[in-house]
């Protein structure tokens, strides 16, 4: 409690000494359950104004185990080490149990947000055990690992034999909700096998999702088919869409991705409440409401989309213009920064030739880097290409496989891009996914930067998204004026900037109105090639496209 001491002056009057408060006390007493269950420390007298937050502690005696923290009774904690903060007296109680004789089984989870487990505990020698793992919504159980390592076991139910203390985990991922079949008909309706292209699947399947909310009737079958989700409810869709937005963000050893929405409304357009708390509880989009004639919310459009991309995308709506729009804008954006796990030394960066579609030749600067273990790159070789995995960042994804969770896929036809993309389909792409194996080699990719931009519109026409796009549009799930709306455009923008120490990427998706040691493998992108950022935890594409020319 901060005391301020006043002195006031009046003609006439001496001055009056205030007298200063004593400073609040608050007392923490503790107590263990049973008495000779095990020593507690933190009890005492605290001052407010010297601490803000108390830590208490237990400490079992031998032959016990701490449970809990009670107070009146009611569970407050289960950490031995309780911090709270002071705010009044505190009368807590340690409860100690006895250690039972046997083995500990213990099972566990990575995320509880996932789902749960059941069945540990202490049992005896031979005593068969079943544990579970049973999934939260949004997300699949995968397998489980003991004391470490693969069981081999995939089903929820596990049936153990206790012989020894053990640790079990339960090893779930996030549902696959963009499917690659949406990933890969996209990615086909826009490539041309002598350009360079660049997209975010994961921005525009996104951004699509926003407006599958938006509509009704058979508008919202025609998104749901695009979409592939006409089998599932739609609150079961959105819950399934923020796990898996949950599963790709965050920041953790050299790898960060953030994704952003969010929706602008024109002055005085009427929306539902409903389906602006659909948009910010699934999908965190947040809701701004702007003149859309004034060239200032034109601006402000702007800056949001430069704020969540970190300035690699800083103009969607071209400034000093009125919003494009009527009514309303839905907003994506998505960005990722990789660092490579190794680095390629830019000592071994040199100008070599990269092979045109037309066979000519340009002199680009191309990084090597020769692996120093086996573990370094995982390497693919098939009839009429070879392909590489090189990895981002160093968090170990436990029991999948994987060295790291995300990692760039470089493909490098030997017969030029038109001929693999016949091959590029959701099929052999899961068949590949599963036949990279860990080889020493030599990696040799340009350093590249690319800027792509594409109205979506026709494509997604011919993907079977008619209807939002003309008078028969049905937004009435977003307004009551939702049979006066239809979407204008979807405007796509993605942009890669590629050197030696790692990958930058953003994208924003507009919506106006995913035996013997062999060989070492050599992998030199000196050609047209194809290349994907995925995260192998989600099993989804947050970033495609070819470099066909990356000077």
């Amino acid at each position: 409690m901060a005391v301020l001491g006043l002195l006031f002056l009046m003609p006439g009057c001496e001055a009056e000494e205030v007298v200063e408060e004593d400073p609040v006390e608050y007392e923490i007493t503790l107590s263990a359950e049973p008495d000779e269950g095990g020593e507690l420390s933190g009890e005492g007298f605290y001052e407010e104004e010297e601490k803000d937050e108390v830590m208490v502690e237990a400490h079992p005696g031998e032959g016990y185990v701490f449970e809990k923290w009670l107070e009146d009774g009611e569970e407050v904690s289960l950490d031995q080490n309780y911090s709270f903060a002071l705010e009044k007296d505190r009368d807590l109680t340690a409860l100690f149990v006895e250690e039972e004789e046997g083995y500990e089984v213990e099972v566990k989870l990575e995320d509880e947000a996932m789902g749960e487990v059941s069945g540990a505990g202490i049992y005896q020698e031979g005593e068969a055990v079943t544990l579970t793992a049973e999934a939260n919504s949004g997300y699949q159980f995968l397998h489980w690992l003991e004391d470490g390592l693969m069981t081999g076991e995939e089903e929820p139910a596990y049936d153990l034999v206790v012989e020894e203390d053990v640790e079990v985990e339960a090893v779930f991922s996030v549902d696959q909700i963009m499917p690659p079949e949406f990933v890969f008909d996209l990615y086909h309706r826009l490539a041309e096998p002598e350009e360079n292209i660049f997209i975010s699947p994961v921005s525009i399947y996104l951004a699509l999702s926003l407006v599958y909310n938006s509509a009704e009737g058979e508008t919202r079958d025609e998104i749901a088919e695009l979409l592939q989700v006409a089998d599932m409810d739609i609150d079961e869709f959105n819950r399934k869409c923020l796990a898996f937005r949950n599963s790709l963000e965050g920041e953790e050893d050299g790898i960060e991705v953030s994704i952003a929405d969010s929706i602008w409304l024109d002055e005085g357009f009427p929306v539902h409440d409903q389906y602006l708390e659909t948009l910010q509880n699934y999908h965190r989009a947040e809701a701004k409401e702007s003149a859309f004639a004034d060239p200032k919310t034109t601006e402000k459009i702007n800056q949001w989309v430069s704020d969540q991309t970190e300035d690699m995308i800083d103009e969607v709506f071209a400034e000093g213009e009125p919003v494009p729009a009527r009514y309303f804008v839905l907003i994506n954006a998505i960005y990722f920064m990789g660092a490579w796990t190794e680095d390629f030394d830019p000592e071994n960066t040199e100008d070599k030739d990269f092979t045109l579609p037309d066979g000519s030749t340009v002199e680009v600067p191309i990084m090597h880097r020769e692996s120093e273990e086996m573990t370094d790159y995982k390497y693919l070789s098939e009839d009429e290409f070879e392909a590489v995995r090189i990895p981002y960042g160093g968090i170990e994804t436990p029991g999948m496989g994987q060295d790291t969770r995300m990692a760039m896929y470089l493909f490098v036809p030997d017969n030029g891009l038109d001929e693999f993309y016949e091959q590029l389909d959701a099929g052999n792409w899961q068949e590949w996914m599963g036949s990279f194996m860990d080889l020493d080699g030599t990696v040799g990719l340009p350093r590249f930067e690319m800027d792509y931009n594409k109205d979506l519109k026709s494509i997604l026409k011919e993907m079977g998204m008619e209807k939002a796009f003309d008078e028969r549009a049905d937004f009435r799930a977003m307004s009551p004026e939702g049979h006066h709306l239809y979407i204008d455009e979807v405007y796509h923008e993605a942009v890669i900037e590629v050197d030696e120490k790692g990958t930058e990427a953003a994208a924003v998706t507009v919506t106006p109105g995913m035996g013997e040691p062999p060989e070492p493998f050599e992998v030199i992108a000196d050609r047209p090639f194809f290349f994907v950022i995925r995260d192998d935890d989600a099993e989804s594409v947050l970033f495609a496209g070819a470099v066909t020319d990356p000077s």
